[in-house]
């Protein structure tokens, strides 16, 4: 049997014969050319065919064969928008796109001849690496998406796991990888944003608004319009809802709760805040609110914090209730 540097000799002078004759050869006309037998002529021709290095075409009962005008799989995947990873039947990396080069923050140098389980790619997990056994020897195509944690920042890619068959005629493994990050983020923004509408609606009908965690107004009810007199479009968006209650700025209950200023929520309104008995993360107070109408209003306020699906703070909700009348009866009783 030949080696391998005797078939990739005998390989490129058959290349190099058809490189001179666009119009192309039969197998005889290559066998007397390069001084072989047809058989083994025919061997090299076939794998040089299936590797996409040579062209078949029929002239009448001919068989002829010219070089390929293909591009280059490895000039292709540069231009691609996807990531891409070829690795052989060692399931080691042989070529990779520039952009999944600057994907992993690395050289192609340090990419080439890792494993898809090992840095500076680090995209499976040695088990699922495993299954790529199978469709090197005949499996169908694999699909898994796969999330990438980079200390505090997630990455999503969807891979496609397609079997191919590389220049050399070993098979072979493409990964083709999509970025979906910004979808599944926006996924899971209308995920919170719906988790927080039904809890808006299961809480009872009294004045509130909630803002989220960086002090923004998210919701602001038609009750709590009539209360304040602020319409729900000059507050939603921005952080002024201090103005419906104070006449300077100064940090709302909310406020202080999302920023866990506990220290500071005991001592504010004038020391009236305490723990909700029947929430811990939220605290209650009632205190005069003398710019709220000509006369100023007695309010019970109450804050509580809202999580996500993992408990992790996205902002808060404030009640405000007016006790006005109820105040003023228990002055009369006092008096």
């Amino acid at each position: 049997m030949m080696g391998n540097n005797t078939a990739a000799d005998e390989a490129t002078r058959i290349r190099q014969i058809l490189k001179d004759q666009p119009l192309g050869l039969s197998i005889k006309e290559i066998s007397a050319a390069v001084g072989m037998s047809r058989n083994s002529v025919a061997k090299y021709l076939e794998v040089l065919t299936a590797t996409g290095q040579l062209e078949l075409r029929h002239v009448g009962n001919a068989k002829l064969y010219t070089l390929s005008q293909r591009v280059p799989v490895t000039s292709i995947i540069n231009f691609a928008k996807e990531l891409i990873i070829i690795i052989d039947k060692s399931l080691r990396i042989v070529e990779a796109s520039d952009s999944l080069c600057a994907f992993a923050g690395a050289p192609k140098t340090d990419i080439i001849k890792t494993r898809l389980s090992s840095p500076p790619v680090s995209l499976l997990s040695p088990a699922e690496e495993g299954r790529l056994y199978a469709l090197l020897n005949g499996g169908s195509s694999w699909k898994k998406e796969i999330l990438i944690v980079r200390g505090s920042e997630e990455r999503y890619l969807d891979g496609r796991f397609i079997p191919t068959r590389l220049q050399n005629g070993e098979p072979g493994i493409t990964l083709i990888l999509e970025d979906t990050t910004v979808q599944r983020q926006a996924e899971r923004a209308m995920q919170e944003r719906d988790r927080l509408l039904h809890t808006i609606f299961q809480i009872p009908t009294v004045p509130r608004f909630f803002i989220d965690k960086n002090h923004k107004v998210v919701f602001w009810d038609r009750a709590l319009e009539i209360l304040t007199g602020f319409k729900s479009e000059e507050m939603v968006g921005t952080s002024l809802h201090w103005k419906a209650f104070f006449d300077k700025e100064m940090p709302c209950l909310v406020d202080l709760l999302v920023d866990g200023d506990t220290g500071q929520i005991k001592t504010a309104f004038n020391g009236t805040c305490r723990r909700i008995p029947s929430n811990d993360s939220g605290y209650e107070c009632t205190s005069f609110f003398p710019h709220i109408g000509p006369l100023g209003k007695w309010l019970h306020v109450t804050a509580t914090l809202i999580r996500d699906s993992t408990g992790s703070v996205t902002g808060a909700m404030e009640t405000v209730e007016d006790v006005t009348r109820k105040k003023q009866k228990d002055f009369i009783v006092e008096e």
